[in-house]
């Protein structure tokens, strides 16, 4: 699934319309940005996972004695592989809902939604009530041209996980924020 940032009225960088949806998500009002997130580094946690689980127990299974005694290699073992089914269990979760996540502003509020297995869930944060707003990357999102953008609002706030070419949306944020 491809994340495009849609600017109603305006031309993408490479000259063409852009699918811009003037769709409105509330009566009267145009979408200024739809984003869907990337899944790129959750798949990349969870191969790094998969990947240092599998080496761990191939240690424990090189070495039985490594702990001193069979018995004590077994429950390292154990506890291995149950960390590691773990940890690729939440990637796998953070794909299937990222997979069904839409972030979109509006000329009034930024709207983030999902739906997943019948149930949906909503949570919007107008723009009158955010008291700042932040985009940050770290250093496997800035390799990938991701990035998160926060927006709060004093008591919680919204956290836009995933965006691709993040600069592009957190314009247009800023712009909403300031008008």
């Amino acid at each position: 699934m491809t994340t495009q940032v849609h600017h109603t009225n305006e031309e993408t960088s490479d000259g063409t319309d852009s699918e811009a949806s003037d769709e409105p998500d509330e009566p009267g009002e145009p979408t200024l940005a739809r984003v869907h997130p990337s899944t790129k580094p959750v798949v990349l946690r969870f191969a790094l996972y998969l990947v240092a689980g599998l080496a761990a127990i191939g240690v424990f299974f090189a070495n039985p004695q490594l702990l001193g005694s069979r018995d004590l290699t077994n429950v390292g073992l154990l506890l291995v592989q149950i960390l590691t089914a773990i940890a690729l269990a939440r990637q796998a979760v953070a794909f299937v809902v990222l997979r069904s996540t839409e972030y979109v502003v509006t000329p009034t509020a930024v709207t983030k939604r999902y739906e997943l297995l019948g149930r949906s869930e909503t949570r919007q944060v107008p723009f009158e009530r955010v008291r700042s707003h932040e985009l940050s990357q770290s250093r496997v999102e800035k390799a990938l041209d991701h990035g998160t953008i926060m927006l709060n609002q004093g008591l919680g706030g919204l956290r836009l996980r995933n965006v691709r070419e993040p600069f592009d949306v957190y314009d247009v944020i800023q712009r909403q924020a300031r008008a």
